[in-house]
């Protein structure tokens, strides 16, 4: 089916593409691009002949030259940030040719279903530019995206390759349903969600992350669509916002060759702070002595430093990136090719991913009236991913904690030359090295995302489009835990699984737009559509045990003799759409969008499947009025306003239905049948979520817009949340998806600009940084235990540390605390009531940041380019790795602080003593896990003049992730990454070329 389907869509673009070209050679024309305000040279600026495909680009000194150029051709110049400039050779040998730098009120924003320039923006819409993009390279968008648009939060979960990162605008709308934003990739809409196969029952494998697979070096753009009247056109799938991601599309000219590519160097971004060897026997004899066990370790100086497991299990690693472009064509028939191959292997041992991509975008104007535009992808990705999380009991356990659990005192071989398994506090015991090397994870995905339309004009200013998109996904994932080597696969005689997804979404969308001006001064664009959308998700797979031996693993699955676990599904949605906007405009100084979206869902009950998400937003270009102007102040000065309701519908399938499983055998007349059973009640009253958000904020320019300033502030109440609520028992159910609570988040944006210096120096500063604040306002009959009015999802209720009990006088000072002795721990009697129980949790933590920020600087001198960029997030708590921390315990390393632990003979020490007996959680593990992060340091050289058969030519030196700042106490890989699969830190030496 997919390749089909990619064959006909190739087909049917190269059958609209024309081969053949009059051609007429007269002379040779050379010349020079200037900044018309300046008269500095262009660097890179495209030349080329109207209505042909000549074309060439400027050399360092701003110089070009074309032959076969006929006398009275017209000469079209171009360049990223300046207008457009026609000029007539008129028999002429040279030309000069001086560009109008652009103004950023004229700059192209891409918003649901069109584009509007810059300076007609009613909404909160923040744009990255592919110049932006370019300066940093990565292995995915997401990665790209962070720290440059205001109110959007990207973290990473895990540092594995390929791995899913979180993305968060404006906050976290709901508890229970989706919080990531709508991605709308050239027109066609979905999520960042992992679309892999299962794993096994115990699989802790990282989620792939849906963006990885999407080229970065194809991007041309992204919009960022915040506020509700940005968001409303995307209805019941806005209410997180939406990412419109753009690809780089052709221009008219000559093909233009391009290649890309770096090779990097990875290595872990930190080491913990642990126990060596003779530390941590020490710690082991202490706790053997307070548990009334024999001291484990004779002399525990003899074993110096031990084994340093994290040096074991990461490593460093190599990864690279190669992409190959082709662009060029006529007035008529535009297009982009590329290809690229990119390799990363995993800073832990036995990690990796491959991933190739091929595009074909082409724009073919039919006649005066019909244009045919297709965008199309294929990607294929190989994933070799390790445990980031534990699972089953601690049966498996994450790369990273068995780097940092395992105990220095044990080595690598034992006295046999075997992997060592074994030590004093193991309970399941394994090799951390040789678990890691010996299981196979490869996940294997091939996706297909194209969208084709034909667009015809109408009449004057009225224009119709429909087009197909397809996202065609195939997803293969082969799992094996040898019995020999790993614990979880001893319990089964080795433990596999074999499964695999395919998914196929189509979309269709039938858009009709309206432009007109009249009496000078009024301008009108009105949009109407519809647009349809399914999705069909099928997959099986199997889980078989009892392997004969670890040779083959789930190659020979046909000799296992355990009972396999085979299950399959098969599960669609679809949502049909009516969509209006209306954009109006008073003499470029009054400005109005209307917007109104249906949304019918195939995930709610019948009477509750439509769902109607309207918007309003004005504004006011106080820039145009006399008395602004005047004042010799302000280029720009903009206020708007709006309000707007979103819906959210990121819930399973068939959640409002009672559903039924068939896992249970019933015995009738002496015989085992299968049955069904019912595992959830129906819900006729299940309906959207729904966020109402209003937003004021203005934009201003300064000196030329040198200096530009967005402001937003905004509130949004997201109500009828889909809530899992607790069932009573005599119900036969435990939970169910109900609408009840409400979650309000309000906060503050702010994007300054500046173009510092504009001679041979340039320098230019982007900064963003953005406030938010949620807050549970109604549990509704939620009935949770985890949620809190006035409080953010995400604060935790936990005892309050305050130190230890040095001694028996301090014991005795108190009394709520009972059975205590020194080096225990002091706990907070919150309610002052004598006594120490439950009820002397408190409300802690803080799961969000309550600022987050970014900085780009990039400065020039003539061919030297600097690039330096700092991101950060200040107020979010988190806790610390508690195995590292917990003294009362012994199945694990401990951090280095520990040796600071009371005992008696460090009667002084701060810390809770080996063995403790009152362990409890408490803030004791709370941290402040704020950061300031050097994201990216990058130093190029454009290598001035032109080489034969070279048009342009770079090289670069990229640093990424390099040096994290942290509040002092902080423990962990990274404060933005989890601690199953630490973060890198790359350096990348790469090379651009443009033939």
């Amino acid at each position: 089916m997919m390749k089909t389907m990619m064959y006909l869509w190739c087909l049917a673009g190269l059958c609209l593409a024309p081969f053949a070209r009059a051609q007429q050679t007269l002379t040779v024309v050379s010349g020079q691009v200037t900044d018309a305000v300046t008269g500095e040279p262009l660097t890179g600026a495209t030349v080329a002949l109207k209505a042909s495909v000549g074309s060439t680009q400027t050399g360092a000194d701003g110089k070009f030259q074309l032959s076969q150029v006929p006398a009275n051709a017209i000469l079209v110049a171009s360049f990223v940030g300046y207008g457009m400039e026609e000029v007539a050779v008129k028999g002429q040998t040279n030309v000069q040719i001086a560009l109008q730098p652009q103004s950023a009120l004229d700059e192209v924003v891409v918003v649901g279903y069109g584009t509007q320039q810059r300076k007609d923006v009613t909404g909160a819409v923040a744009s990255v530019s592919a110049a932006q993009l370019e300066k940093q390279p990565a292995a995915s968008m997401d990665m790209l995206l962070q720290g440059k648009a205001s109110g959007v939060q990207i973290s990473q979960s895990s540092g594995a390759p390929g791995g899913r990162a979180t993305i968060r605008i404006r906050g976290a709308s709901s508890v229970n349903a989706g919080n990531e934003p709508l991605l709308v990739v050239d027109g066609i809409p979905m999520y960042n969600s992992s679309k892999d196969p299962g794993g096994t029952s115990y699989g802790t494998f990282s989620a792939t992350n849906a963006l990885a697979s999407i080229n970065p070096n194809d991007i041309q753009s992204v919009e960022v669509l915040k506020d509700a009247s940005a968001t409303a056109i995307y209805g019941s799938r806005g209410s997180n916002g939406v990412l419109i991601i753009t690809t780089k599309r052709g221009k008219s000219g000559s093909a233009q060759v391009n290649y890309n590519g770096y090779y990097g160097w990875q290595r872990p971004h930190t080491k913990l702070d642990l126990m060596n060897g003779e530390e941590h026997a020490e710690f082991l004899n202490d706790w053997a002595g307070a548990s009334d066990l024999p001291a484990p370790f004779d002399n525990p100086q003899a074993i110096g430093q031990g084994t340093d497991w994290q040096d074991l299990i990461f490593r460093q690693a190599g990864m690279t990136d190669h992409q190959v472009s082709i662009s060029g064509g006529t007035e008529n028939t535009r297009y982009f090719i590329s290809g690229n191959y990119f390799n990363q292997d995993g800073i832990v041992i036995n990690s990796g991913m491959e991933r190739y991509a091929l595009r074909f975008n082409i724009d073919q104007q039919i006649n005066q009236r019909l244009k045919f535009i297709q965008s199309l992808t294929f990607n294929r990705t190989i994933n070799r991913s390790v445990p980031i999380a534990n699972a089953g009991s601690d049966n498996v356990r994450s790369a990273g904690e068995r780097a940092y659990t395992a105990s220095p005192t044990a080595t690598l071989f034992d006295e046999d030359d075997a992997y060592t398994t074994n030590w004093y506090g193991i309970s399941k015991p394994e090799s951390p090295v040789n678990s890691l090397l010996t299981t196979r994870n490869r996940l294997e995905g091939d996706n297909l995302l194209g969208n084709m339309g034909l667009e015809y004009t109408i009449a004057e200013g009225l224009t119709a489009k429909s087009s197909i998109g397809v996202n065609l996904m195939n997803r293969a994932n082969e799992e094996f835990y040898p019995g020999e080597t790993t614990y979880i696969g001893g319990l089964f005689g080795g433990l596999g699984i074999l499964a695999n997804r395919r998914i196929t979404n189509i979309l269709n969308e039938n858009v009709v737009t309206y432009r007109t001006s009249f009496a000078d001064r009024h301008r009108l664009e009105a949009t109407g559509g519809f647009t349809w959308q399914t999705e069909t998700n099928r997959s099986s797979s199997t889980q078989p045990t009892g392997f004969p031996n670890d040779l083959l693993g789930t190659d020979a699955i046909g000799g296992t003799t355990g009972t396999p676990v085979i299950d399959s599904d098969l599960s669609d949605w679809s949502i049909a759409s009516f969509l209006a906007r209306v954009n109006y405009q008073f003499n470029d100084r009054l400005l109005a969008t209307a917007t109104i979206r249906a949304d019918g869902s195939s995930k709610f009950a019948k009477g509750n499947q439509w769902g109607y998400f309207p918007s309003v937003a004005l504004g006011y270009r106080l820039s145009e009025e006399d008395f602004i102007k005047n004042t010799g102040v302000w280029d720009d000065l903009k206020i708007r306003g709006s309000y707007g309701v979103t819906g959210n519908q990121e819930i399973g399938n068939y959640q409002s239905l009672a559903r039924l499983v068939t896992d249970l055998l019933y015995i009738f007349d002496n015989q085992l049948i299968n049955g069904a059973r019912q595992t959830s009640l129906a819900n006729q009253t299940l309906t959207w979520e729904k966020s109402a958000q209003w937003d004021v904020g203005f934009d201003m320019g300064f000196w030329n817009n040198r200096l530009r300033l967005v402001f937003d502030y905004y509130k949004k109440n997201t109500h009828d949340l889909l809530f899992t609520i607790n069932l009573p028992a005599y119900s036969g159910y435990r939970t169910a998806l109900y609408n009840t609570g409400q979650l309000e988040n309000r906060g503050v944006e702010i994007e300054l600009s500046a173009d510092l210096f504009q001679n041979d120096f340039t320098w230019s500063v982007q900064g963003n940084y953005a406030y938010n604040r949620a807050k549970m306002v109604s549990l509704g009959r939620s009935g949770s235990t985890s949620l809190f009015l006035g409080y953010a999802p995400g604060v935790n209720l936990s005892y309050i540390y305050e130190g230890i009990f040095h001694n028996d006088a301090e014991i005795a000072a108190q009394s709520y605390q009972t059975g205590v002795q020194p080096g225990d721990i002091r706990y907070k009697d919150v309610n002052n009531d004598g006594q120490f129980n439950a009820d002397d949790r408190g409300i802690v933590g803080n799961p969000q940041p309550k600022h987050i920020f970014g900085l780009n600087n990039q400065l020039a001198y003539k061919g030297l380019s600097l690039g330096i960029f700092l991101q950060g997030e200040l107020g979010r708590e988190g806790n610390r790795i508690s195995r590292l921390f917990d003294p009362s315990e012994v199945a694990s390393n401990k951090a280095h602080e520990l040796v600071n632990r009371w005992s008696p003979d460090n009667p002084n020490g701060t810390l809770p003593r080996a063995g403790v007996g009152n362990w409890l959680s408490s803030t004791y593990l709370l941290q402040d896990m704020s950061y300031i992060k050097l994201r990216n340091v990058q130093l190029g050289y454009q290598v001035p003049g032109r080489i034969v058969g070279i048009r342009s030519l770079q090289v670069y030196l990229s640093g990424q992730n390099l040096v994290t700042f942290t509040r002092d106490g902080f423990f962990g890989y990274d404060p933005d990454g989890g601690n199953g699969y630490p973060t890198a830190s790359t350096v990348l030496l790469g090379l651009n070329i443009g033939f």
